[in-house]
């Protein structure tokens, strides 16, 4: 069979989008930005224009998905780069930029989180660079200098705290900026609250064991974390 022939050619392609439809795949294919690495409950991708699609483990993610989990759900994702990211129940989370191709410089991830917890292990990406990876919420940005980090965020408010790195060789830090203004944590346990629209990121401060724990609780269903002690001065 002639393939380049039109007529041919034609049924080809009206062949491809019968498959899309009937079998409910995405109409373009592009390279996953990672994987689901475990779930519990429901949760839910969804490229712009296209269905939502159940996620299990092993399904593959992608840069503009927007990931959502169902109540009393978790989900824990890894990228391409070993970034690490879990969401706890009823979170949505949006994926704006993966790029682990190319030099340094045209390397990055970013994210946004719309609602929910959330915690994230930073991958190659920020090692490599730390300027090239952030995380959005409704009210402040997190900059990245190799980390991890837990939090919980609504539309209008958001609570941030700097986690024990899994790699206790390296330094951690965050900044953490909106137009209001910006605060720099170095300290593992040690957190900011942004309490609405129209504040700037709170001056650092220990937190509470039991404003973690509440944090931690919606995604210790996939993975136990260890809370870390407060560093004695």
């Amino acid at each position: 069979m002639n393939i380049h022939h039109p007529d041919v050619f034609r049924h080809l392609c009206h062949l491809a989008l019968f498959f899309c439809i009937a079998f409910n795949l995405p109409a373009y294919a592009a390279d996953p930005a990672g994987k689901v690495e475990a779930i519990k409950g429901t949760a839910w991708g969804q490229l712009p224009g296209e269905t939502a699609r159940k996620l299990e483990k092993g399904s593959p993610i992608y840069q503009s998905d927007i990931l959502r989990t169902e109540m009393d759900s978790t989900i824990q994702l890894l990228f391409n780069d070993q970034t690490k990211f879990f969401l706890g129940a009823d979170t949505e989370m949006s994926i704006d930029k993966f790029n682990d191709q190319g030099t340094a410089e045209e390397r990055g991830f970013s994210s946004s989180v719309i609602k929910g917890t959330f915690r994230f292990v930073t991958g190659l990406i920020a090692r490599e660079k730390p300027e090239s990876m952030e995380v959005n919420t409704s009210v402040a940005t997190i900059g990245i200098r190799g980390t991890q980090v837990v939090a919980e965020t609504d539309a209008t408010s958001a609570t941030i705290i700097l986690m024990e790195p899994e790699d206790t060789s390296r330094k951690t830090s965050i900044d953490v900026y909106n137009q209001f203004g910006k605060v720099s944590i170095d300290e593992p346990g040690y957190g900011t609250e942004i309490p609405d629209q129209f504040s700037p990121p709170s001056p650092p401060r220990r937190m509470r064991l039991e404003t973690i724990n509440n944090i931690m609780r919606s995604m210790q269903s996939i993975q136990r974390i260890n809370i870390p002690r407060p560093r004695m001065q």
